[in-house]
């Protein structure tokens, strides 16, 4: 137990570190070139990107994420993975290519066509790279995926994407850094792997990967449509430039909300599948987690939201400030896409895939209906509806999270509260000098109110050591004993020695 919590924790600060670097970049590159394309390109691309997110489920149906949770894998396991993810792939990407006229006029944007056309072979390039991907989550090799990572990306986007959108290339600039980014990733991770490639179609336990598969398809699907549904109303109801603003705020916020979990999710699958039968280890595991959310990405994505106006003012321009009042709701619903990514794993392991598939299906319908009826008002309108799904879909998905690992909803309150003062008594702080900085110019105005977030964060449970309660202190105590000596001593109240358990 000792070696896998270790490895655990050794896989999430890579995982961090390499998603932390890769989240600094996707800002950086998305503020350059949307000042150098502007909303309406950016519009025409995010009808792209919609067609494009949705159909990687279907040539990635889960088969390959069934590598992870198997206690043994043989070179047929990967091989009949591999082979049906080179014809799903294929055969996904082909469809999106012919179809790509009827779907851009399906969105009333006939220069989308030739972005959905080219976008298509991503379809193919993210197919190809799942078994390797998965093969590398299933060992907590988290070094290897966040090199990969990150150094494609900063070839796909810096040395491909910007200098072509300096040379006036517009929305092109973006397929062809991505087509890069993507074809690149894949080189990279299954270098790392060299996997089996010789095909295999079927074998004695095909049955058993596909009906996992089809679990995992179908609620990775309604998760795609509950996060994606809002911009397909949004690219439907309005026009380029809304889309533009809209996607922009949207990947502003959802970047890190990504991010981050992409880096609990595979990290707590992988940990949370080896003591599954343990309810009370996994009860704890969870309970540190969700503390840990509560007390970090909460604070973090409120003050985004409070700072919205100056942050979208000094990073993307005035041609972009619409976009702003947008970027409130849509941070605020981005600790709620967090907490789910922490409890989907708990019913995976729990074997209540099912569950959470039927959990899915009325926040879709609850998605498309509240979407509709914002959309006929405003595009803000539309970001709200989003935050009061998301939060209405976390709350629920938590209560059965913590059903499935016997975890009572009165001990799961009792080890929220305390988290839930301390970030109180944080917000409190940034809405106060958020208001006296407001006069200011946006750097001077940003700086003031992230450094009081900060300093009430660190200094609230170090004059009240009791804010930190235990299942936030494990988590920390993990997390600070990977942390050079001398950080981990002035962050050591976090945590003190005699509450850390083994």
């Amino acid at each position: 137990m000792k070696h896998l919590v270790s490895r655990s924790v050794g896989a999430l600060a890579w995982a961090s570190g390499g998603t932390a670097a890769r989240m600094l970049m996707q800002i950086v590159a998305q503020i350059v070139l949307a000042r150098l394309l502007g909303p309406e390109q950016y519009g025409i691309f995010a009808i792209g990107a919609i067609v494009v997110g949705f159909s990687n489920f279907l040539s990635d149906v889960g088969l390959a994420y069934g590598l992870i949770q198997k206690d043994k894998v043989d070179a047929d396991d990967i091989r009949f993975v591999v082979c049906w993810q080179w014809i799903l792939g294929a055969a996904v990407a082909a469809a999106v290519w012919f179809s790509s006229g009827w779907i851009a006029a399906s969105f009333g944007e006939a220069r989308a066509q030739s972005v959905i056309g080219w976008l298509a072979a991503v379809c193919l390039l993210n197919a190809l790279a799942a078994p390797a991907l998965n093969l590398l989550k299933r060992e907590l090799d988290f070094k290897r995926i966040q090199l990969a990572g990150a150094v494609s990306y900063f070839i796909g986007f810096f040395v491909v994407g910007i200098p072509l959108a300096v040379n006036g290339m517009q929305v092109g600039a973006l397929v062809a850094a991505w087509l890069t980014q993507a074809t690149l990733f894949l080189l990279f991770i299954f270098g790392a792997v060299r996997h089996p490639l010789r095909p295999l179609l079927w074998y004695p336990q095909a049955a058993v990967q596909w009906r996992y598969a089809v679990s995992v398809l179908s609620t990775n699907m309604l998760n795609w449509l509950v996060v994606n549904t809002d911009r397909a109303i949004v690219a439907r109801a309005f026009g380029t430039h809304d889309v533009g603003l809209y996607a922009t705020a949207f990947n502003f916020v959802y970047a890190p909300g990504a991010g981050l979990a992409g880096v609990l999710q595979p990290v707590l699958f992988s940990a949370a599948s080896r003591v599954a039968n343990d309810r009370s280890r996994l009860a704890s595991a969870y309970c540190s987690a969700l503390a840990m959310v509560f007390v970090t990405v909460v604070p973090a994505f409120a003050t985004v939201a409070v700072l919205s106006a100056p942050l979208v003012s000094m990073l993307f321009g005035p041609k972009w400030a619409a976009a702003a009042p947008l970027c409130v709701p849509l941070a605020l619903a981005m600790p709620m896409f967090v907490l789910l990514s922490i409890s989907t794993p708990v019913l995976w392991t729990c074997d209540h895939i099912t569950r959470e598939l039927r959990l899915q299906l009325p926040v879709v319908a609850l998605m498309v209906v509240a979407g509709l009826a914002a959309a006929q008002h405003s595009l803000l309108a539309v970001a709200w509806a989003v935050f009061c799904v998301h939060l209405l879909r976390a709350l629920a998905t938590v209560l059965f999270a913590s059903r499935a690992c016997a975890l009572s909803l009165p001990t799961l309150l009792v080890s929220l509260l305390r988290p839930l003062v301390w970030v109180a008594g944080v917000m409190a702080m940034v809405l106060a000098v958020s208001a006296a900085a407001s006069g200011l110019a946006a750097p001077v105005h940003i700086a003031v109110t992230a450094m009081a977030a900060v300093g009430t964060w660190l200094g609230l449970p170090f004059l009240l050591p009791s804010l930190v309660s235990g299942d936030a202190r494990r988590g920390f105590g993990m997390l600070i004993s990977r942390l050079p000596p001398r950080l981990a001593s002035a962050l050591g109240y976090l945590a003190p020695p005699d509450r850390v358990p083994e």
